[in-house]
């Protein structure tokens, strides 16, 4: 029986029997005629009760009562948890027809995930749970995660300068130059540094999107743990919270990693439950976490340790080879997205959204999108949640 049903049947009860209890005092000085009359009055109150506590009970079941618990799957690629979108009121409708903008648009794969869950999980151009692919700058968000890991383990520091873990030399620099880069500059885009790795502005002046700098990061990383970037990212990170399709792989700019949609969505949970996974604090370093998911410079207050926020002032999209094109432009990252959204983006659509307000996480993978792009970032992204927000409630 439902607990909302019994209590009004209980209150109905109650109210009904204080009534009876009050009508037989008071006949006990009146006429005896009138308790047949009085008893056939609160029988029929009992059954009114009744009535109005099935109604409770028929308003409650309207309502959705989504589930309270965080779900973390098994490391097992074919078990993982779904939660149906009418059952936490989301417009089916409108999800349809996000669904079908997302396919209709170069996709491979797209998941939503609720609290852990999966709501929807669509797959095309014949992938399948498992099947992996390059995320290009979408790696740079785990890369992120892995240097926090590196400075909680004391492996490394992040205000120490890079050239103590790549060696002198590494950059097209003087030396004077070269040393004022620490790694926490190679973590923000602000090193100074133009693709070539030459010397542009004071570190700690200018936000450019290098990702020939942020290359450097996985060169650090492999000298901090002594360790191949392959081995060093299986013990923190793969082997913990199951991502079993994931690799790393190059491609012209350097090391990217590639990751099934299945991958993603894990790496995208992590992050929405603070680091934790499945009872372990995977990162117990909670300032290091926190600036990495809030702006690390007022620069770009759009980015932290390579992570792209939303709900900032301003952003300064990527400009490609020119530094100085980089320019700061008013508003939110993605105005149709929740505002505490954060996102790994990489080339060609890769996604791995999170919101935490909204308690869930949202993959895409596949080709460039048919919307216009500049490098991770692309007006899919608008697109995209402008579609979502009509749906998810």
């Amino acid at each position: 029986m439902d607990w909302v049903w019994l209590r009004c049947v209980v209150i109905t009860y109650a109210l009904n029997h204080f009534i009876y209890k009050q009508s037989n005092e008071k006949l006990s000085n009146e006429a005896t005629c009138l308790k047949p009359f009085m008893k056939a009055t609160n029988s029929l109150l009992f059954i009114l009760g009744v009535l109005f506590a099935t109604s409770c009970n028929q308003t409650d079941d309207s309502k959705p009562v989504p589930t309270a618990s965080v779900y973390y799957p098994p490391s097992s690629a074919d078990q993982w948890e779904t939660i149906n979108a009418a059952d936490l009121g989301w417009d089916v409708a409108k999800l349809n027809e996000a669904i079908e903008y997302v396919g209709d648009n170069n996709s491979t794969a797209f998941i939503i995930l609720y609290k852990g869950r999966i709501v929807t999980e669509k797959y095309w151009r014949s992938w399948t749970p498992v099947t992996s692919s390059r995320i290009f700058s979408a790696s740079k968000s785990m890369i992120a995660l892995l240097t926090g890991l590196a400075q909680e383990q004391g492996k490394l520091m992040m205000t120490n300068k890079a050239s103590d873990y790549l060696g002198t030399g590494w950059s097209e620099t003087t030396l004077e130059q070269e040393n004022q880069i620490t790694v926490q500059h190679l973590l923000t885009m602000t090193s100074g540094l133009t693709e070539d790795l030459t010397y542009q502005a004071a570190p700690g002046t200018e936000w450019y999107y290098n990702t020939p700098a942020y290359q450097q990061l996985t060169t650090v990383l492999e000298k901090a743990y002594g360790m191949s970037l392959t081995d060093l990212t299986n013990a923190q990170l793969w082997r913990k919270i199951g991502m079993q399709n994931s690799f790393w792989d190059t491609d012209p700019t350097g090391v990217t990693m590639s990751c099934s949609a299945r991958d993603m969505a894990r790496f995208g949970l992590l992050t929405m439950a603070g680091g934790k996974w499945n009872g372990e604090t995977i990162m117990t370093d909670a300032a290091y976490w926190q600036a990495m998911l809030n702006s690390a410079q007022n620069l770009n207050p759009s980015y932290g340790y390579l992570w792209w926020l939303n709900g900032k002032s301003a952003y300064v999209s990527p400009s490609g080879s020119d530094p100085q094109a980089a320019t700061l432009t008013p508003g939110f990252l993605i105005p149709s997205a929740p505002a505490d959204l954060v996102a790994a983006l990489g080339a060609n659509d890769k996604k791995i959204y999170v919101s935490q307000s909204k308690d869930i996480v949202v993959i895409r993978h596949g080709g460039k999108s048919n919307a216009a792009s500049a490098l991770a970032m692309s007006a899919f992204d608008e697109q995209i949640w402008a579609r979502l927000m009509l749906a998810i409630k």
